[in-house]
């Protein structure tokens, strides 16, 4: 099957993909909410399977090549396509925090904190010591994260 794929056009394979999703569709619009929910929750089980099979290098791989999917995707988004976007994220978002216990909210919040602490080291790394080994040839105040301001007096220490 590979090898025809190869071989196959542009417009074959356009073709091919179009009349998939119409069958797909049409499957789905005969599917009951039961057999909906046994399908996705069969395809959670296989992707969870997946996911755990994977290596760290296949995880990286899986997740840049979904990230450049995603750009692209939202690189093409007209506005008003973006504002429906966020619009039905925060939707979702305020379904799931208000079916959310106590409990889920904490591990919530903890796991944000963590996201956001690590995220914050990251971009600090380089300055990381930094103020035990000062080098005057350093531009420290050419560098963005920094903000520095001129010494405006001196204090006599005795």
């Amino acid at each position: 099957m590979a090898a025809s794929r190869d071989a196959e056009s542009l417009e074959r394979r356009q073709t091919r993909l179009d009349d998939q999703r119409s069958r797909q569709a049409a499957s789905r619009d005969a599917e009951s909410p039961e057999q909906t929910r046994t399908r996705i929750d069969d395809q959670r089980s296989r992707q969870g399977a997946s996911r755990t099979a994977e290596s760290p290098e296949q995880r990286q791989t899986r997740l840049g090549h979904q990230r450049a999917r995603q750009a692209s995707s939202r690189d093409a988004e007209s506005p008003e396509q973006t504002r429906t976007r966020i619009d039905d994220q925060r939707a979702r978002q305020a379904v799931s925090r208000a079916v959310e216990t106590p409990e889920q909210r904490r591990t919530r919040s903890e796991d944000q904190r963590k996201r956001q602490a690590a995220s914050r080291a990251v971009h600090w790394t380089f300055m990381e010591g930094e103020a035990f080994r000062y080098d005057p040839a350093n531009n420290y105040d050419s560098h963005p994260q920094l903000h520095t301001k001129q010494l405006c007096r001196t204090v006599s220490l005795k």
